[in-house]
Parts: structure tokens; C-alpha cells; sequence
């Protein structure tokens, strides 16, 4: 099993968006894609969080976060997460992920 966890900050909270800066390489290199709509990555990623149906996403190469994260806020809502909390991105199978919050 492969995964990789996050913390969360006061702006993801903000701003309903998981800063992936410190894990980009987790994830396949063709799966980053430009600053815009214009410029999406080659490669495109199945985020599965439990609360929607999946996403599909690829990740924005300016910002580091998942370019669609519309689910992020209602994903924080049901969980119940705030700043210093952290989050688990696992790989479940080529270019899917399941993104959860770490108990402990």
C-alpha cells in the first residue's frame, strides 16, 4: 500500500483545497498540468473521498492542489477537520486515490 500524509492549514480550510506541494512526486509526473483551465495535465487522476462520487482531477502545477476541489469543503465539513489536522492519500490503483483523514 502506498500512501502519503498532509497537514492541514487555516488557508486549505479557507479555501477548500489540499496543498500537495510536499508530496507532488507521489503522483505521476503527466498528472501535473498547467496554471488554467487551458492547460490540463496529459494524465488524469480518480480522487475518491467517501462523500461524492469520485473526481476526476488532475493537479494544478502553480498551486500544487487538485485543480477540481469543489468535494474539499464538504470533505472537511462531514470530517469535522481543521488546521493541524492530518489527511491520508492513498493509492488504490493506477490513478486512483482515496484521500481520509488520519485517525488516531
Amino acid at each position: 500500500m502506498e500512501f502519503v500524509e498532509i497537514e492541514l492549514t487555516q488557508g486549505n480550510i479557507n479555501n477548500n483545497h489540499l496543498y500537495l506541494s510536499s508530496v507532488v512526486e507521489f503522483f505521476p509526473p503527466d498528472s501535473i498540468g498547467g496554471s488554467n483551465e487551458g492547460s490540463l495535465a496529459p494524465r488524469v487522476l480518480e480522487v475518491h473521498s467517501g462523500i461524492v462520487s469520485p473526481v476526476r482531477t488532475d493537479i494544478a502545477g502553480d498551486k500544487k492542489i487538485f485543480r477540481r476541489r469543489a468535494w474539499v469543503g464538504e470533505f472537511f465539513e462531514v470530517h469535522n477537520l481543521a488546521a493541524g489536522d492530518r489527511v491520508v492519500i492513498e493509492k488504490t490503483g493506477t490513478d486512483r486515490y482515496h484521500v481520509y483523514p488520519k485517525r488516531t
